[in-house]
């Protein structure tokens, strides 16, 4: 450098160089515009539908009025709500609690099943007590324990066929 020259334009040692907080605002309102925007559109294309619930569910009344699916609507099912069991083996440190809902084909078999409510659970109960901790937790456990439900239950339904449902199963 010459004694009357000017030095090169750029920082200064020590110096961070020029500040850029008008890009970084612009960035900043950008991305929150953006994530507003898609904010909408989520609610409007997804969570909406599937807060509006199922559109399909006058046709399949007017289906089952005209006689379709007229098997589908025979079907009743009887609940039996929130058991807690401690499995066979387990001395009171675990426990199961289930649901199990009965799906029968025909009234005489519901109104069965639901004035033996109380004889229903008694034996519903049994067979869970009688299942240990590995019994409970093994790969397919949950199609036996179907399988026993049905056979137990099934004469009290006057020998109908019945499905077996576990909507609640939480071993703790």
């Amino acid at each position: 450098m010459a004694a009357g020259e000017a030095p090169p334009p750029g920082p200064a040692p020590g110096d961070p160089g020029p500040s850029n907080v008008g890009g970084s605002r612009i960035r900043t309102v950008g991305l929150g515009v953006g994530s507003a925007l898609l904010g909408m559109l989520l609610g409007g294309f997804v969570v909406g539908p599937k807060m509006a619930g199922n559109s399909t569910a006058a046709p399949k009344a007017e289906a089952e009025e005209k006689g379709h699916g007229a098997a589908a609507a025979e079907r009743r099912l009887v609940r039996i709500e929130n058991l807690v069991v401690n499995p066979a083996g387990s001395e009171g440190q675990r426990f199961l609690m289930v649901s199990v809902a009965f799906e029968v084909g025909n009234a005489a078999a519901e109104t069965a099943l639901k004035e033996a409510e109380v004889q229903v659970r008694d034996m519903v109960t049994g067979v869970f007590e009688r299942q240990s901790m590995a019994d409970l937790t093994r790969p397919g456990a949950r199609d036996s324990l179907r399988s026993k439900l049905a056979e137990v239950v099934r004469p009290i339904a006057g020998g109908a066929p019945l499905r077996v449902y576990l909507p609640q199963f939480v071993i703790q």
